[in-house]
């Protein structure tokens, strides 16, 4: 019934424009273009009027006529309706389908993967080579002090609170919009894992995502994670730098510019930074990656143990060694000396 209402307004349409005879016009513009292009993106833009949609849809040759869309859409009275977007038009469509995939505002979805363990910027850079948003914009809007409060985060960037997982996301969307997704996922994934956020201060919530970050970067067997947090919390305890490796490799690739390096020198511990946990004591000021749940999970539920130290014992498992004393780490370090 809807079909044939569609057509009785078609056809008058086009009586009403050219005089053609009703049967043949309807039937004519229910179909396609002779030409029409093979399935492809078309762009609807904010502040586009249906004007513009219909003369771009008409000269692009996914419709017949521009004008016939146009009183189409002000007798279904949905004229100010369509939505913007990128949108994958099929081939073959007919006017009808076109306008009504429009109207729903099912848009074109690219599916990205982000990785745990990123940097803000490095997901900055997947997002604009997927065509998504650009990365400054994503760099810049991670800074804004709205979003920082809407996620009552203390800090000066959302670094640490974009949850690393696959994402469907439309074409050139905005980089706000993009972020507060990402967030609004990092706190549902914690609120499944049983974290709750009111259960702690604002700063001590921030220092469990810094610490989080750092595990992230650290352990590669899922079940060493919650030791490497409770390494580096009972180092907290008694005042001894956490000397995270990781924090030393976040300042020479993020703040110096340098590429990741295959292993450390001793002149790279003694880089200049507040992220140099090597050469000051406590936390990092903000988180140094972006981490998953497992080491989240482990920054808030650390492994009770009396562990100082630790050091890899298996490089291709990534399986460490974890000692009390400086002196059981000493003869470990010899031990896996001696191994290479």
């Amino acid at each position: 019934m809807r079909y044939l209402l569609r057509l009785l307004i078609v056809a008058l349409l086009v009586l009403a424009v050219s005089g053609i005879a009703a049967g043949g016009a309807a039937l004519y513009l229910t179909q396609p273009p002779e030409e029409a292009p093979g399935d492809s993106f078309f762009r609807v833009s904010p502040g586009d009027s249906l004007g513009v949609i219909a003369e771009q849809l008409e000269n692009r040759g996914f419709i017949r006529s521009g004008l016939v869309l146009r009183l189409y859409a002000r007798i279904m009275k949905t004229d100010d309706d369509l939505q913007t977007g990128y949108y994958s038009l099929p081939a073959g469509a007919s006017m009808f389908e076109v306008h009504d995939i429009l109207l729903t505002g099912k848009q074109h979805l690219i599916q990205v993967t982000i990785p745990e363990g990123l940097p803000l910027s490095r997901i900055a850079t997947i997002l604009e080579e997927k065509g998504i948003v650009k990365a400054e914009e994503f760099r810049q809007a991670s800074e804004s002090q709205v979003l920082l409060d809407e996620f009552d985060i203390p800090a000066d960037s959302l670094q640490g609170y974009i949850y690393p997982d696959t994402y469907r996301m439309p074409l050139e969307s905005p980089a706000d919009s993009i972020l507060r997704h990402m967030v609004k996922t990092f706190f549902r994934k914690l609120e499944e894992s049983g974290i709750r956020r009111d259960d702690y201060s604002p700063t001590e919530f921030q220092d469990r995502i810094i610490l989080a970050s750092i595990v992230e970067r650290e352990y590669r067997l899922a079940e060493e994670a919650p030791l490497i947090a409770s390494v580096f919390l009972n180092r907290l305890d008694i005042r001894m730098p956490l000397q995270s490796c990781a924090t030393v490799v976040y300042v020479l690739t993020e703040e110096m510019g340098r590429n990741h390096p295959k292993f450390l020198t001793y002149r790279d511990l003694e880089v200049s930074s507040d992220f140099n946990t090597y050469q000051n004591y406590g936390l990092p000021p903000s988180p140094i990656c972006n981490p998953g749940v497992l080491a989240i999970e482990a920054a808030f539920s650390p492994a009770d143990s009396d562990y100082l130290y630790f050091l890899v014992e298996d490089p291709e498992s990534g399986r460490h060694r974890f000692t009390t004393t400086l002196s059981e780490h000493n003869q470990a370090k010899q031990l896996y000396i001696k191994g290479r």
